[in-house]
């Protein structure tokens, strides 16, 4: 009876290379996310990979294989669980922003690309009156269509007036969406979507990522304002709280040599006034008793 081995086949240089390169850059950077690509188009990751560039930070598109294996490799505490979401299309962002920046960062650089057929409106869609400079031709049934009120001018179609062509929250039809391909009207706004953050030994979910920065800032405004009241009723000395608690105390010492009568320079003015004002009221009392 015969024994069989079966090789081993041996792993390609180019993937070494790559765990190699990936786990290098998870040891190099502070944060490490991993973002889901899935439907986002080669145009609008390469505007995102340029934006992040510009900042000193890389986006790699990975194989989830060989990313799980670098972070295995890379030997950093916990990292390993970022392996749970590499999972369908995913790109790894190496910066040194933490995992909240990145987040806003995201938010703010969404890319314009154009709509296509079974999208959802973001926003109203408009279109502004004024030249459109398409010839005429069967692009027209399309206006006509859509409602679009138009003229024929110079040789091109003009817009009459501004006109909702899509309300928010509306299917994209394929008519639209080949109407503003024309028009070159890019009405969707495209983003990554981290999916899980890296740093300082702590992984980061993306619903833990999600931040209502309204919300934050009444929070905040409100325990300054409070903590702020504490302060200065309990008279801590800071150079936020001095002049307040000075302002306090010499309306409080007024008041006092007011209920004192104290003949003070500061008081005096005061003192009188109210005298004048007491005797006003008891002159008037007297006077309506006796008719």
């Amino acid at each position: 009876m015969s024994i069989q081995y079966l090789r081993q086949k041996p792993i390609p240089e180019w993937k070494k290379k790559q765990v190699k390169l990936l786990k290098d850059l998870v040891k190099k950077y502070p944060t490490i996310a991993i973002a889901d690509i899935t439907f986002v188009t080669a145009p609008v990751l390469h505007e995102i990979r340029a934006k992040l560039r510009e900042r000193g930070d890389i986006l790699r598109v990975v194989k989830n294989r060989l990313a799980q294996r670098a972070l295995k490799e890379s030997g950093l505490p916990n990292i390993e669980k970022l392996s749970k979401y590499l999972t369908g299309s995913n790109a790894m962002i190496f910066t040194t922003l933490n995992p909240f920046q990145l987040k806003l960062f995201f938010d703010k650089n969404k890319i314009a690309r154009e709509a296509k057929a079974g999208d959802i409106a973001q926003s109203d869609i408009i279109l502004s009156a004024g030249n459109t400079n398409l010839p005429p031709g069967p692009i027209l049934s399309i206006f006509s269509k859509l409602r679009v009120p138009t003229r024929i001018q110079e040789g091109s179609i003009w817009v009459e007036k501004d006109t909702l062509i899509a309300k928010k929250g509306e299917v994209i039809t394929a008519e639209l969406a080949e109407l503003l391909k024309k028009l070159d009207i890019k009405p969707i706004e495209v983003g990554l979507r981290v999916k899980a953050a890296y740093t300082d030994k702590v992984v980061i979910s993306e619903e833990e990522l999600s931040l209502n920065l309204d919300e934050y800032k009444e929070t905040i405004s409100k325990a300054a304002t409070e903590s702020l009241n504490l302060a200065i009723n309990a008279v801590y000395p800071l150079k936020e709280t001095i002049p307040y608690i000075l302002a306090k105390a010499q309306n409080e010492s007024l008041s006092l040599a007011l209920n004192a009568a104290l003949p003070i320079k500061e008081g005096l003015q005061l003192s009188l006034a109210k005298a004048v004002a007491t005797a006003t009221q008891i002159y008037n009392l007297i006077k309506d008793r006796l008719g």
